[in-house]
């Protein structure tokens, strides 16, 4: 290793770590002051740094995509580099690094994460988060002892998986346990304007067993809309259509995965002994997601109270078990919080937790607590209900309707969030579930912002 005076390592470590340092992601810096040195970005998820140019070389430090390096020389399709350090994997070299590296790994440009694409590790290193995290740990190479089909025939239910350590993803944990800052842009993406009514299909065929739902008695009619509350997309993220990564970056906050429990193989319904797959991901089997500061959660009445709580830690569910029955988000979503793990907010309402609510959403500043307004329209619409003696001795018109929901988070007369709910005939009491519908109005558009589909369950 080179020795390089004090002073150029001052600079270097100062240029790599300053406040630019998260601009294009977390590892993009500016450049340090090392004339006629060339700024270059990594490019693969995790690459070996040699101590010469020659592929059997010694490693001298590894380090994932989007590091800064300074390229000194070019020659045979290797590249000198200095290296200062990363702020991804701790703090900065006591002084740069000279090493080798093949040329073909390098850019003049960092990656984004449209260009990492479906390459989960180094689309968790361009912009590290916690699903990101999960994705990456999914995608590791297992030996074909720690395959599913492989554990299956060997590996008893509740047993913990020990799979191999990897310098790669040691660092990737280190890393969301201290903690990520994360971009709207790249969490949120509700895609293209939409009209809310074209999603009001209502079953007007019968189907086996399930009765036709009579057409509405009128045509359901949208609220005027204009520009209002949320004039871009990192101007709110609702529960209903994101997950904790998405909420936290709306919020400004920092989101941190805590594992807490190795994996461990597992069935969904039947008793065993065959497992039928192993919990979360890589060697992480359960964990904690943490947010500092912690996100406050708003919730919107029909009525237009709103409430507000506190959340800093949560148990993060990475089960693998398929979804059964119940009411679910088909999507993306974040179950609504327990007032156990959440704290209220001093002068919002008391929300309790079997409040009809109608939307729960993080913003990045407040929500004043008495600004909302809503209103709420019916059209009607029913079906005939079968006989069922002696419940029901003769078939039973049951009347049900569209409901669409228009809050008004400042009383402008504009509704910034619309609620459409449509109900069908549950498939066994043939009572009314609905499907929920959230949009957002951003910028005077309506876009989709997450839905609800509830399910009867024997």
């Amino acid at each position: 290793m080179r020795a390089w005076p004090r002073a150029l390592c001052i600079g270097a470590a100062l240029a790599a770590f300053g406040p630019g340092a998260w601009a294009q992601g977390p590892a993009a810096a500016s450049s340090p002051q090392l004339a006629p040195a060339k700024l270059r970005y990594v490019q693969g998820s995790w690459v070996n740094l040699r101590e010469s140019a020659q592929s059997q070389a010694r490693v001298v430090a590894q380090v994932p995509a989007n590091t800064v390096l300074q390229q000194l020389t070019e020659r045979d399709g290797w590249c000198a580099v200095l290296y200062v350090g990363d702020a991804r994997l701790g703090p900065p070299l006591p002084e740069p690094l000279q090493a080798h590296v093949a040329c073909n790994l390098l850019a003049d440009q960092p990656l984004t994460l449209a260009q990492a694409g479906k390459d989960a590790a180094r689309a968790f290193w361009v912009a590290p988060s916690a699903n990101r995290m999960r994705a990456y740990g999914n995608a590791l190479p297992r030996p074909p002892e720690l395959q599913l089909a492989a554990l299956i025939k060997s590996h008893p239910p509740e047993m913990p998986v020990q799979y191999p350590l990897r310098a790669e993803w040691e660092a990737a944990k280190k890393l969301m346990r201290a903690g990520v800052p994360l971009r709207p842009e790249q969490e949120i993406d509700r895609g293209r304007p939409v009209n809310p009514l074209d999603n009001v299909k209502l079953a007007t065929s019968a189907r086996d067993n399930i009765p036709a739902v009579a057409p509405l008695a009128s045509k359901p009619v949208l609220p005027a809309l204009s520009p209002s509350y949320f004039r871009n997309h990192a101007s709110v993220a609702l529960l209903h259509e994101t997950g904790a990564d998405g909420l936290t970056a709306v919020a400004g906050a920092r989101i941190s995965v805590i594992p807490t429990k190795a994996p461990y193989g597992s069935f969904n319904r039947h008793n065993g002994p065959e497992i039928e797959f192993v919990t979360g991901f890589w060697d992480v089997g359960e964990a904690n997601l943490a947010f500092a500061p912690a996100l406050t959660l708003y919730a919107i009445t029909h009525q237009g109270l709103v409430g507000a709580r506190t959340l800093g830690l949560r148990y993060w569910d990475i089960s693998n078990a398929d979804h059964y029955c119940g009411g679910h988000y088909p999507g993306k979503g974040f179950d609504d919080p327990r007032n156990d793990e959440t704290t209220a907010v001093r002068g919002y309402a008391k929300v309790s937790e079997s409040a009809e609510v109608l939307v729960r959403l993080v913003l990045p500043g407040k929500l004043p607590p008495d600004a909302v307004k809503v209103k709420t329209r019916r059209y009607a619409t029913s079906w005939m209900m079968p006989a069922e003696p002696p419940e029901r001795p003769k078939p039973q018109r049951k009347a049900s309707a569209v409901l669409v929901h228009e809050i008004d988070l400042d009383r402008d007369g504009v509704a910034d969030i619309l609620r459409i709910d449509t109900p069908s005939p549950g498939g066994m009491s043939f009572e009314p579930i609905f499907e929920w519908r959230w949009y957002l109005n951003i910028n005077g558009q309506w876009f989709p912002a997450g839905y609800w589909v509830d399910q009867e369950c024997t």
